[in-house]
């Protein structure tokens, strides 16, 4: 093999230019036939990606049969070269084999925290020993030290696109919302300030089972149907039903905590906050989410030319990023 042959092999999304030739392997996603199958004219489109971002591949050969030859989500070997449509790059596909799945490293190709995320579980899980409440303690460590729940903990994204979309986003997220939490009481000390810890390590639990990250980040059959709201405030009460004696009460603000830490019905929230708790809660939450998504673009218009961003159509505004 020669050393074009080495180097190719290891091409990333965000080195790819114009005119370059391609060897290299990428996952798949989105792929579409388009005109008529089986007749002249018909190509397929598909979008490729790895971490470092995504590309639009084009097949104009045998596009039918290489519609059936993977699917997405799947790893694919391509060999093709760099051209442009419209001003955008895009790789004109000559060839395509799907990758068997002890031929690539998946993290590869799936945007990952640049955070410890075993040490953010051992930070939470030393905050919930702590604990005086030994109610809360025990239902927390029930989860974090559960070795099933606490690998998906850790692995799951916090989204699918919106904030913290990498492998373990949802535990920086969540550690995020932690910290944000532990400085409300000082400022109101009427607020319980273990409840809302515990409602901050447990708010987002039901996205373990929301999303699927084992390729793109999709949502599950239940996070479709149900959502990470629901889930997780059911997985909350079956927990809490194994502990003898847990008070009612305590019961009750919590879950509530759960329910409506989204804040408003028309944000995903069942229901609106209506204790100290989950209003303080539902702040943190949003603003974790908030700067994550503006610290996002910023990171992403690193070598953008003046001062500004591009238009961003979830915030409705550009960014200035002097």
């Amino acid at each position: 093999m020669s050393n074009e042959d080495t180097e190719c092999k290891g091409q990333r999304v965000v080195d790819l230019e114009i005119g370059q030739a391609v060897r290299s392997i990428f996952m798949a996603k989105s792929k579409q036939l388009s005109g008529f199958v089986s007749k002249p004219g018909c190509y397929l489109s598909f979008m490729l990606f790895d971490r470092t971002g995504e590309i639009k591949a084009i097949v104009w050969d045998d596009s039918e049969e290489v519609y059936n030859s993977f699917e997405n989500g799947d790893v694919v070997y391509v060999e093709g070269h760099v051209t442009e449509y419209r001003g955008l790059p895009q790789i004109t596909v000559e060839t395509v084999h799907k990758c068997r799945r002890d031929d690539y490293d998946l993290s590869l190709f799936l945007p990952r925290t640049r955070q410890d995320v075993d040490r953010l579980l051992q930070r939470l899980t030393g905050k919930t020993k702590a604990f005086t409440n030994a109610y809360l303690k025990e239902l927390i460590l029930g989860f974090l030290e559960d070795p099933k729940f606490a690998a998906a903990y850790v692995q799951a994204p916090a989204a699918k696109s919106i904030h913290h979309a990498v492998i373990g986003g949802l535990i920086e997220h969540t550690a995020n919302v932690v910290a944000l939490c532990e400085t409300v009481p000082r400022l109101y000390p009427l607020i319980d300030n273990e409840l809302l810890i515990a409602g901050a390590i447990l708010h987002d639990i039901g996205k373990v089972v929301e999303y699927t990250y084992d390729g793109p980040f999709d949502l599950s059959d239940e996070g479709k149907l149900i959502g990470h709201v629901v889930i997780g405030e059911r997985m909350v009460a079956q927990a809490i039903e194994q502990i003898p004696g847990f008070p009612q009460t305590l019961a009750l603000k919590l879950r509530h905590m759960i329910l409506s830490h989204h804040g408003k019905l028309e944000w995903g929230s069942p229901k609106r906050p209506k204790t100290l708790e989950a209003v303080a809660l539902h702040l943190a939450d949003y603003l974790d989410a908030s700067i994550a998504q503006f610290a996002e673009i910023v990171e992403v218009s690193a070598d953008v030319e003046g001062n500004w961003s591009s238009y961003n159509k979830r915030l409705e505004r550009q960014i200035y990023l002097e």
